[in-house]
């Protein structure tokens, strides 16, 4: 009985590791770990003495056998989802974890705080990534860029399986704010040092802000089509994301963009973003991608064109 326990727990130990390491589209990977935690949060204390914890994050990290790279990458999902979105495609082929990992990369996938395993709290604003409180495949149908023929099971629409899976996913309890996932996001580089952080859609509201918490963790920033790409364009009504960081001189509470050269600017007497000094900075969007945030109102109708995407560029420079 002792050998075929034995026996059994050696052919699952294999079976297991077979699994846990077979090669998908990006390959085989081989791995010195890989897990998860929960970090940055925080407590409030009630009359009877016990303790509210508020806006914890989850990590997930996977960590390749042979790092080929000296800094580690955090992957920084949008609005409404979460950090699965990174581990695969709708259909279930290898995500962008996989590839990295299998490139030698250190890699780090957050759940921002309100998202996938990260809780949220009552005090928290409503979420605007829902449609009545429900996930809902509208929004996810209208924010599927692809090309029909590159889309699982063809048109993006409402009822498409893979429309249907992603929405499954999708967060509907309130976000607690760019404000606090900054901060959480700041938590982690104290954690792990220097990263370079790769954010997509609304995850760029949280990513522009750490910086301003932690510069000398933060070697590089990548954003994909990210809110706050252009930071002097307003967003969902509130104002220009620039008003949330730190410059000098420190921006007036009342500030609005002035139009030079057919883009919104700052003006003569600009502010500089002091903790973005050294830190190189990607941004990458699509024409398709920007209409599709115009019509969310996440940004103007003027900012979905090319010259608009150079706007972004300008409004960058200049700070």
């Amino acid at each position: 009985m002792h050998k075929l326990i034995a026996r059994l727990i050696a052919a699952s130990t294999l079976l297991i590791a077979a699994s846990a390491f077979a090669g998908g589209e990006a390959g085989q990977l081989v791995l010195r770990d890989i897990g998860y935690r929960f970090i940055a949060h925080t407590t409030e204390q009630n009359e009877n003495g016990s303790l509210n914890v508020l806006n914890s994050m989850f990590v997930h990290y996977v960590l390749p056998a042979n790092p080929q790279h000296r800094y580690p990458i955090v992957m920084i999902h949008g609005g409404g989802g979460q950090g699965t979105d990174w581990l695969e495609t709708p259909d279930g082929r290898d995500g962008w974890v996989d590839y990295f990992v299998a490139d030698g990369w250190d890699v780090y996938v957050i759940d921002r705080p309100s998202h996938g395993r990260s809780q949220s709290n009552p005090v928290c604003a409503e979420s605007v990534m829902t449609l009545g409180g429900f996930a809902n495949t509208e929004l996810v149908s209208l924010l599927s860029t692809a090309d029909s023929d590159l889309w699982p099971g063809g048109q993006p629409t409402m009822t498409n399986d893979a429309v249907v899976g992603w929405t499954a996913s999708s967060s509907t309890a309130p976000y607690c704010g760019d404000a606090v996932a900054a901060e959480t996001i700041s938590t982690l580089l104290d954690e792990i040092g220097p990263a370079i952080l790769i954010a997509h859609s609304a995850g760029g509201g949280s990513t522009f802000r750490v910086p301003d918490h932690n510069a000398e963790n933060v070697v590089g920033i990548i954003a994909f089509e990210p809110a706050g790409g252009n930071p002097l364009i307003p967003l969902l009504g509130g104002p220009p994301a620039i008003t949330n960081w730190q410059t000098e001189p420190a921006l007036p509470d009342d500030f609005s963009p002035v139009i030079q050269n057919g883009c919104p600017m700052q003006g003569n007497n600009p502010g500089q973003l002091v903790n973005y000094e050294g830190i190189p900075l990607v941004l990458a969007a699509t024409e398709h991608g920007l209409q599709v945030l115009s019509q969310l109102g996440v940004v103007n109708e003027t900012s979905a064109s090319r010259a608009n995407i150079d706007c972004e560029l300008a409004a960058w420079r200049q700070a």
